[in-house]
C-alpha cells in the first residue's frame, strides 16, 4: 500500500491507497528507483521476488555486488558495482563536491543498509534533493519469523514502490525466478558442501558418506557432481582422496555460465543454507536445503521444488534421510 502524499511519480501523479497492477501499468510512465543492497549472493538474491514483480512497473537501477547482480540483470535496467569508484562516498560525513557523483537521477531511493547516524540517508537526500529516500536495515531482527524476501518486498511496498509484496512472495515459492521453465531432461545430482558461515555447514565426512550412499543407491548412473566455490576449495584434497575412484566431478569456483548449465542440466541439488542453494531453488532444479544454525523462517530457499531437512546432527542418521528424500524427490 502506498501511504498518502507519498510522492510524485512523473510529474503530476501523486498516489495514495492500494492501486491494482494494471491500473500502474496503464495510466503511468514508469518511474525510476533506485535500490541499493550490496550483498553476498544469496543475501542478493533475496531482491529477485520484487523486483521480478516490478519488472514491468519501473525502470530500476540496482547498486550492489557480483555475482549477485549477474543473476538479477534480467530484471533491472542497469547494475551498478558497489565497489566501483565513488560509492564509499555515502559514508563520509562531508560530501565531496570535486568528485563525481555515482548516483544515478531517480524518483525514489532505497538502501538497505545499516546507517545508525543517518549518514547515507544525508548524503542520498544531498544528491537527490527532489526524491524521497529511504533507508532500511538489511535484514529483519533475528527473532522475527518474517522470510528476508517477504521483508525486502514489505520494505520497498512502505516505500512506495508499486509491488504486492505478499503477492510476489506467494509467485517465487510457486514459480522459478531465475529459469523461466522447470528443468526436466537433467540426470545429475548436484552437490555443494560449503556456505558462507561454518557454523552452517555439516562437515566434509557428512558428505563423503552421503556420497557413498548415492553411488550404491543409484549404481550405473552418472557421477555427482561436487561444487567447491573459493570457501570449500581447501576441502578438494579430502575428498580426492576419500571418494572412491571417480565418485564425483569435481567442479571448482564454478562461474554464472557454468553455473547456469549445471542448474538447467541437473537432476537434484543438494547444499547447505548457502547462496548457491538459494540459486539453485530460484532455477526450478529439485533442491535439498540442510539447515544447521540458521532461521528456515527467514531463509528458506525458494522455489516450486523445494524440500528443508533441518538437523544439527551430522552423523548417519542424517545421511539416510538425506538419502530417503533425494529417492522420494526422484521417484
Amino acid at each position: 500500500m502506498l501511504e498518502s502524499n507519498n510522492f510524485y511519480l512523473h510529474k503530476f501523479y501523486s498516489l495514495s491507497g492500494p492501486w491494482p497492477r494494471g491500473v500502474w501499468e496503464g495510466l503511468i510512465e514508469r518511474m525510476r528507483a533506485l535500490i541499493i543492497r550490496p550483498a553476498a549472493l544469496g543475501d542478493t538474491l533475496m531482491l529477485m521476488p520484487a523486483v521480478a514483480y516490478m519488472k514491468q512497473l519501473v525502470e530500476i537501477t540496482l547498486v550492489g555486488r557480483r555475482p549477485g547482480l549477474d543473476f538479477l540483470r534480467p530484471y533491472v535496467q542497469r547494475c551498478v558495482d558497489y565497489e566501483g569508484p565513488g560509492w564509499y562516498r555515502l559514508f563520509l560525513d562531508e560530501v565531496e563536491p570535486r568528485h563525481p557523483n555515482p548516483i544515478p537521477e531517480a524518483d525514489l531511493a532505497v538502501a538497505f543498509l545499516t546507517d545508525p547516524e543517518a549518514t547515507v540517508e544525508r548524503n542520498l537526500k544531498i544528491h537527490l534533493p527532489d526524491s524521497p529516500v529511504r533507508i532500511f536495515p538489511p535484514f529483519p531482527p533475528k527473532s522475527d519469523r518474517t522470510h528476508v524476501a517477504l521483508y525486502i518486498a514489505q520494505c520497498l511496498e512502505k516505500a512506495g514502490l508499486p509491488v504486492d509484496a505478499g503477492k510476489a512472495f506467494k509467485n517465487a515459492c510457486k514459480h522459478p525466478l531465475v529459469n523461466e521453465a522447470c528443468p526436466s531432461s537433467g540426470k545429475r545430482i548436484i552437490l555443494h558442501p560449503g556456505s558462507g558461515g561454518l557454523k552452517k555447514n555439516h562437515p566434509p565426512e557428512f558428505w563423503h558418506g552421503l556420497i557413498k550412499n548415492i553411488r550404491e543407491t543409484f549404481a550405473g548412473g552418472e557421477r555427482p557432481v561436487l561444487l567447491l566455490g573459493p570457501a570449500e576449495e581447501p576441502l578438494f584434497p579430502f575428498f580426492r582422496e576419500k571418494a572412491v575412484g571417480d565418485a564425483v566431478t569435481p567442479i571448482l569456483s564454478p562461474d554464472q555460465k557454468t553455473l547456469t548449465s549445471l542448474f538447467n542440466q541437473g537432476l537434484l541439488y543438494v547444499g547447505h543454507d548457502s547462496g548457491i542453494t538459494h540459486l539453485a531453488a530460484m532455477h526450478g532444479i529439485r533442491t535439498i536445503a540442510l539447515f544447521k544454525g540458521s532461521s528456515i523462517h527467514q531463509w528458506r530457499p525458494l522455489g516450486p521444488r523445494v524440500r528443508v531437512i533441518e538437523n544439527q546432527r551430522s552423523g548417519p542418521d542424517l545421511i539416510a534421510e538425506t538419502s530417503a528424500e533425494i529417492r522420494n524427490m526422484l521417484y
